[in-house]
């Protein structure tokens, strides 16, 4: 039995060890970090976007990136669909050094709908929460004819 507690004592404390200094979310470590998120607000409309920016150690993240969407007017069939390439700056702080923890996050878009060959600008705060390498958010899409609200899923990397 002594020789399990030890052994069990020394496992334990060489874990302890090991993962010391490692902050459990991922933003709460300062370098480079990125993401992918697919969103979808109201049934007719799904973006795809990906983030790219610096995380500064105390839940502070900025970023640009890029994403394409589709987004259905009316019935659905292909005259209505309307692909809507996007560009964004990206700012975020997730407030909790925990495995689950809240965030705040806001994006600055410009659109362009290249269907109807117009470019659009639009901001999308939402509000969600990072569970280790994923995030759930709800969000509202301000821009132009087409606002809404909006749920994501979000994979960091």
């Amino acid at each position: 039995m002594k020789k399990i507690l030890i052994m069990a004592m020394a496992v334990l404390g060489f874990a302890t060890q090991t993962f010391a200094g490692e902050n459990v979310n991922l933003h709460f470590n300062k370098g480079y970090a990125a993401d992918v998120q697919l969103t979808a607000a109201d049934v007719n409309m799904f973006h795809i976007t990906t983030s790219h920016g610096w995380a500064f150690g105390n839940g502070l993240y900025l970023g640009g990136g890029a994403g394409f969407g589709a987004e259905w007017f009316g019935k659905v069939s292909e005259s209505d669909v309307h692909y809507v390439p996007s560009l964004f700056v990206n700012a975020r702080w997730s407030m909790l050094n925990a495995k689950v923890s809240p965030f705040v996050d806001v994006k600055a878009t410009q659109y362009i709908d290249l269907t109807a060959g117009k470019p659009n600008y639009g901001l999308t705060p939402a509000v969600g929460l990072d569970m280790g390498r994923a995030s759930l958010s709800v969000g509202y899409s301000l821009r132009g004819e087409r606002s809404a609200m909006q749920i994501g899923f979000g994979l960091y990397f």
